[in-house]
């Protein structure tokens, strides 16, 4: 098996902010294993950098110290169980969960792929079915905000990002273009003394789900909310793995799995399974990411109470073909092998893609303006299976290339 790792750009149709961050481009990996001729996909975006430790330059490093040990990996072979990989896996990157999660949704891809199923099969789950997401709507002024949920009408729930909860000028302005429930979301950034007077009115305002409202270390503020809240409440920062989940079956009503932040696949699976044998709240949930890992991520959408991968209709730029959303939120799961996503080189996120060695010679030759060239000779060891063509891009368009 070799595994490459591909840059890309993603921008947003609107400025993205939040209580924490203003997110107008991320930049993200997508991360390729490939055996016998068949490519998985998974994804680790720049975000967070020093929570995550997910710079662009510590996640190559990472992808270059596993190198060794992916060499030797079959995920069809009598080695191939998923667990055992993660756990070989999660010993090679203990700091680093976004390279982590990449890695363990390529390989859960490639294996769905090898097979010929689609992901949720290989995982043995069932099909999922009339999945729907939310639509999330990042912190602006409230005219702002209005004008993106008119953009997106007939959605089943808005997910909301609100500064400070006891203005309630936002959610007063939203609620008059729709009856839908909000989800409104503190990012770890409110205050008690805040939240609490405004609990009764969010309630009347069809605030159905409070997400993170306190930073991750406040859990006497979480056990204390739980206890009187009549929203309920869920954890996101404060669920990073399974070990979170006895400590935040105590403090919240449920937690919002996001598998890029929980390490991969492997361990969001377990922790949904484990939340509804506890009877917790689920939501499945996306970082700034692509198509290639929210698709992976949507194959779980069976287990959850609320669906979050409106990721992709918010952005302007992809990097391929995925999942995709109708015009209400609607999901659907692409009908190929694995996880659906298709890389397509020509969105104008991607940098660098691989290209058989006559298209990288012919990239070479070309001048502006000249007529078409002709492949060169070439090179002997052009099909040598170490030997990658890699052409470079800038919106879309080949402009050199290397081998």
């Amino acid at each position: 098996m070799r595994v490459t790792a591909h840059e890309a750009s993603l921008t947003q149709r609107h400025l993205w902010r939040s209580a924490r961050e203003a997110i107008p481009i991320t930049r993200t990996l997508i991360v390729e294993a490939e055996q016998d001729g068949v490519s998985g996909y998974g994804e680790a975006s720049r975000f967070m950098t020093d929570h995550y430790n997910s710079g662009l330059e510590q996640m190559h490093a990472d992808l270059r110290r596993t190198a060794p040990l992916l060499a030797t990996l079959d995920v069809c072979g009598p080695d191939g169980d998923a667990d055992t990989i993660w756990r070989r896996l999660a010993a090679e990157l203990p700091d680093s969960p976004f390279v982590l999660a990449a890695l363990d949704s390529s390989l859960h891809d490639l294996r769905a792929r090898l097979l010929g199923v689609p992901l949720w099969k290989s995982l043995g789950l069932d099909r999922p079915r009339n999945l729907r997401s939310s639509y999330s709507i990042g912190l602006d002024t409230p005219e702002a905000m209005a004008g993106k949920l008119r953009e997106r009408p007939g959605w089943c729930a808005y997910k909301v990002k609100l500064a400070d909860p006891g203005d309630l000028s936002i959610l007063r302005e939203l609620r008059r273009q729709t009856d839908a429930p909000f989800l409104i979301d503190g990012n770890c950034g409110w205050d008690p003394d805040r939240l609490v007077p405004a609990l009764p009115h969010l309630h009347d305002l069809g605030v159905r789900l409070i997400e993170q409202p306190y930073p991750r270390a406040a859990w006497d503020d979480a056990r204390s909310l739980k206890e009187i809240s009549p929203v309920p409440v869920i954890a996101d920062e404060s669920i990073t793995s399974p070990a979170d989940l006895d400590a935040c079956a105590d403090a919240f009503h449920g937690i919002n799995v996001k598998p890029m932040k929980a390490g991969g696949l492997t361990p969001a699976l377990a922790m949904l399974r484990a939340a509804r044998e506890r009877g917790l709240i689920t939501m499945l949930g996306c970082m700034p990411e692509s198509a290639a890992g929210v698709s992976a991520t949507a194959h779980l959408g069976g287990l959850v109470d609320h669906l979050d991968v409106d990721v992709v209709d918010l952005l302007a730029v992809d990097t391929g073909h995925g999942l995709s959303l109708d015009a209400t939120g609607h999901v659907a799961l692409p009908d190929r092998a694995g996880s659906g996503y298709l890389p397509d080189a020509t969105a104008h996120g991607w940098y660098v893609h691989h290209v058989p060695a006559g298209r990288a010679h012919l990239v070479r030759r070309q001048v502006p303006g000249s007529a078409p060239a002709t492949p060169s000779a070439g090179h002997p060891q052009d099909e040598h299976p170490a030997t990658r063509h890699l052409a470079a891009l800038f919106q879309g368009r080949e402009v050199g290339a290397a081998s």
